[in-house]
């Protein structure tokens, strides 16, 4: 053991750099609510929550269920889940670097701008050990179990992926070792929810809510058409060469449908980045040499805004972590309203999950009130659940609704849920930028 550390001694501290920028470079940037709702689905799990039962989400199960477990066995503050998902993206680099280790650098610099805590991160990985297991003829088995995994961890991604399997039609054999293991995982997956009596939530949130999802948050722009550009030059591209990794790439970027947002986009082209790297060794030859600040500046401007940057909001979850002005102000006027005093009172908020883990306040099934994360016909039937609350419950909305967010997407909380909120109950009154009304 000792023998093979000291002969990989260089790589093990390379790798090593490249944990440590990447915690650095993710936990220094300012919160999203991605960001938060992927911590707060797995702080969940690892509370003990049923998925789909407990609390609504749109992804499947796979990335909450491990990062909780792990967060459940060794701590569920922020920062270890920062460590986590800094693992799984070393993951992809080890398969990237077993690839062509050429290009591990160029391809680093771009992945560290793209490797922000989430089920994508591990989506990621999925495709770069396709394409490694595939090129190396591995077991026909273990392809399926990634493919498995790769549906259990976002399901359109998985469907997708699946597709190349496709090209061995043929071969009906080596289809069906590919099909055996995603048969097995799956019904495990469907026997832990039925005996948690979570099975329709599971069906009802993760699948038949998708349809809502597309429909209510299509957003379609310059992203779409650069997509689509794409997509015709990996078509071309496969035409000429035949190189089967070119239809794993393809098949990944179906994440940018139906959002078409930057965050997707340039997740979606991370397996095009490696392809291209590795077509033109110029401009990998051009990155290496520059190197310093290439992975120098980015880094550094991010410490420095740490430094400068105030206020810090300093509980057990946020603590040695900034938290912008905006959401601190949140917080803060919350808690000061209610003077910590949260019985009967429901937060039907886009934010609802940072607010609610900032102030300690369990999380249910009203905290993610957005378009396609409700299931089937979603919005009607959280409107229903709110119809059942107590009479003289608390409910806490938005000042205002606005049909698009600061970044000019569309705004994915319900405005008919919203609508019904603000029409139906009794208004109390406005603090801050939040208007309160009780269920009457």
């Amino acid at each position: 053991m000792l023998a093979v550390l000291k002969k990989n001694k260089k790589t093990i501290l390379i790798f090593t750099i490249y944990f440590i920028a990447i915690f650095i470079f993710n936990f220094f940037r300012p919160l999203d609510m991605d960001l938060i709702w992927n911590y707060g689905f797995s702080k969940n799990v690892s509370d003990g929550l049923i998925m789909y039962k407990d609390f609504n989400m749109v992804i499947t199960p796979f990335y909450p269920a491990i990062t909780g477990l792990l967060m459940k066995i060794f701590s569920t503050n922020l920062i270890f889940f920062y460590i986590i998902n800094t693992f799984y993206a070393l993951l992809t680099l080890i398969v990237v670097y077993k690839l062509d280790k050429k290009i591990i650098f160029p391809f680093f610099i771009y992945f560290l701008f793209d490797t922000a805590p989430s089920y994508n991160t591990l989506s990621v990985f999925y495709v770069f050990l396709l394409i490694y297991l595939e090129k190396n003829n591995k077991s026909d088995y273990l392809i399926g179990l990634v493919i498995s995994l790769a549906f259990l961890t976002k399901s359109s991604i998985g469907i997708f992926l699946a597709l190349p399997t496709l090209y061995y039609i043929k071969k009906p054999k080596k289809t069906i070792k590919r099909i055996v293991p995603f048969i097995i995982t799956n019904l495990i997956v469907i026997c832990y929810f039925y005996f948690n009596d979570a099975l329709y939530d599971y069906i009802n949130f993760a699948f038949l809510g998708l349809l809502d999802f597309r429909n209510g948050n299509g957003n379609y722009n310059i992203l779409t058409i650069i997509t689509v550009l794409i997509v015709i030059y990996i078509i071309r591209e496969y035409i000429k060469t035949k190189d089967f990794e070119l239809l794993y790439i393809l098949a990944f970027m179906i994440m940018t449908y139906p959002l078409f947002n930057p965050s997707h986009f340039l997740t979606a082209i991370i397996p095009l980045v490696y392809y291209l790297l590795k077509k033109y060794p110029k401009v990998n030859n051009l990155i290496n040499k520059a190197a310093p600040i290439f992975i120098l500046i980015p880094i550094m401007a991010l410490i420095v805004n740490y430094i400068t940057c105030e206020p810090k909001y300093d509980n057990n979850l946020f603590k040695y972590r900034y938290l912008q002005n905006e959401y601190m102000s949140d917080i803060e006027a919350l808690k000061d309203y209610f003077d910590d005093d949260y019985d009967n009172v429901y937060f039907i908020l886009m934010n609802s999950y940072l607010y609610k883990l900032a102030l300690d306040i369990p999380i249910n099934e009203f905290d993610l009130p957005l378009k396609g994360n409700l299931g089937y016909n979603g919005e009607e039937e959280l409107i229903n659940k709110i119809k059942k609350i107590k009479d003289g419950s608390i409910i806490v909305v938005n000042n205002a609704y606005f049909e698009k967010t600061e970044d000019g997407s569309k705004n994915q909380s319900s405005k008919k849920i919203y609508d019904y909120i603000t029409e139906n109950y009794g208004y109390i009154g406005q603090f801050h930028k939040f208007k309160i009304y009780v269920k009457n």
